[in-house]
């Protein structure tokens, strides 16, 4: 019997194969309701990030930028024009 998260797995499989070699990238989270604490819009939204900025040869400097802001406890991304 598949579960829910056994489709949404097939699922993102068969988008991730179908990007394959086109300019596109799939992007995932799942949410866990055991750890619900941790699953914060912001925690949730960089995820999606990392996944995307992976897929680059480079990081955008914007985006390199915010997250040294982030860390040294400025949020860059109220003042930044992501284009």
């Amino acid at each position: 019997m598949l579960t829910g998260r056994d489709v949404s797995s097939l699922v993102i499989d068969e988008l991730c194969d179908q990007a394959g070699g086109r300019n596109a990238t799939v992007a995932c989270f799942y949410f866990d309701f055991a750890v619900q604490k941790e699953q914060s819009p912001t925690s949730m939204l960089g995820a999606l990030l990392k996944q995307l900025v992976c897929g680059l040869e480079e990081t955008p400097e914007e985006i390199s930028r915010a997250y040294q802001g982030q860390r040294n406890g400025v949020n860059l991304l109220n003042t930044m024009h992501l284009a």
